[in-house]
């Protein structure tokens, strides 16, 4: 096979699952691809998970912004994120060691890869085989994510030398933070930084403020590091007044979007009240929620950069948010955000400094969300993956 093809590697079916930035930020690329770059679409195959397992190591085709792209499944899903009882990364790895031999990888394919226990099978699939990383946020921090291992020391050394390896064998790392740079530069030099991107609201042009009515906005994964439970504690604090002087501002309430291994504690936790759990749902439903509500709160022990802030300062959503990960040079604390140390009296604060002066922060968040559309950050990309994808020698160890 002579052609140099793209292979995209996630833990996705591409289409509507599982909910995060990790799924938005591919469609959008492959968006830009199709958009931009036709005459390469031939050349792209997905590699992901579906949820129907007749499907299953079967190259079928998956219907992307009105192109037809070859995709591989090799691993059937359980859509219910609260309740999964396997392992989907696990899932993921063990599928493509069984169904990989499909792909007939060469030497010459570039491998883009946004989900590490991928590339452990494609080396092994293809030795030598090249790879370019997406890298969500630090992989240092992944262990503290993990569900199924968490108290397994022996799993979590192995993968963290794992994780290692996975670095020092990169062709190319894209990074969104200055943390996971850092984590790697040790291990390689092969680095770049990157950008999620969006789609702007099809209103975007013609967007106007609208009266701050204390509607807070959670979107993401219900997991433990998101720290859900410190947003939930201040929606009812001010409920219940208890937020000392600055408690004349309007009552709060909160939406959360999303669904993972938190979310039966969570609204155990929240009964009821003012608290609102959508479950998970499709990226294109995220729109609806965030044009009905007034400030996105995120409250993470760790990230690179959320899709959801991108996505809320497009819809003129100010941002109250941990200063973790990329977060810090995404937002612009004081104009279209506010910062908080995850304690719910922080987070308090944070929602009445924004509701003091709404119009301005809601207007600096629109006009911030135009530097991360699509078009641009996918051309990017684009360049930095095409020194691969037309089959030069990318100087792999």
């Amino acid at each position: 096979m002579s052609t140099s093809r793209l292979i995209i590697y996630d833990t996705t079916n591409f289409t509507d699952f599982p909910i995060g930035g990790q799924l938005t930020s591919v469609r959008n690329f492959l968006r830009y691809l199709v958009e931009f770059r036709k005459d390469r679409i031939r050349d792209i195959l997905l590699v992901g998970v579906t949820k129907d397992p007749q499907e299953v190591g079967r190259l079928i085709q998956a219907e992307c912004f009105g192109a037809a792209l070859s995709f591989l499944p090799v691993a059937c899903v359980e859509t219910d994120l609260g309740h999964t009882a396997h392992s989907l990364r696990l899932a993921f790895a063990k599928g493509l060691l069984r169904y990989g031999k499909t792909l007939h990888i060469t030497k010459r394919d570039c491998n883009y890869i946004q989900t590490p226990e991928a590339v452990g099978p494609v080396r092994l699939l293809k030795p030598g085989a090249k790879y370019v990383i997406f890298s969500h946020g630090s992989y240092a921090n992944m262990d503290r994510g993990f569900r199924f291992f968490r108290k397994n020391l022996l799993v979590r050394k192995a993968f963290g030398l794992y994780l290692k390896y996975v670095i020092r064998h990169a062709s190319l790392i894209l990074c969104l933070d200055e943390d996971s740079m850092r984590d790697y530069r040790p291990y390689t030099d092969r680095l770049v930084m990157a950008e999620n991107s969006i789609v702007l609201p099809s209103g975007y042009a013609d967007w106007k403020p609208h009266p701050f009515s204390g509607k807070l906005l959670f979107v993401g994964r219900l997991s433990k590091d998101k720290g859900v439970d410190g947003i939930i504690r201040a929606v009812k604090e001010a409920a219940a007044g208890a937020e000392g002087p600055s408690g004349t501002g309007e009552a709060l309430s909160l939406t959360v979007v999303g669904e993972g291994e938190e979310g039966e504690n969570l609204r155990a936790m929240a009964d009821g009240g003012n608290v609102v759990f959508t479950g998970a749902v499709p990226p294109t439903e995220v729109s609806r929620y965030m044009e009905a509500s007034d400030i996105l709160v995120m409250n993470s022990a760790f990230e690179g950069v959320p899709m959801s802030i991108l996505e809320a300062l497009a819809h003129g959503l100010p941002v109250v948010t941990t200063n973790v990960g990329g977060i810090g040079k995404t937002v612009r604390f004081g104009k279209d955000a506010e910062e908080t140390d995850g304690t719910s009296q922080s987070i308090l604060q944070a929602v009445r400094t924004i509701e003091g002066s709404y119009e301005r922060y809601a207007e600096e968040a629109h006009l911030a969300g135009a530097d991360h559309s699509y078009e641009k950050i996918g051309g990017r990309i684009y360049e930095q993956l095409s020194r691969f994808w037309d089959g030069e020698n990318c100087g792999n160890a």
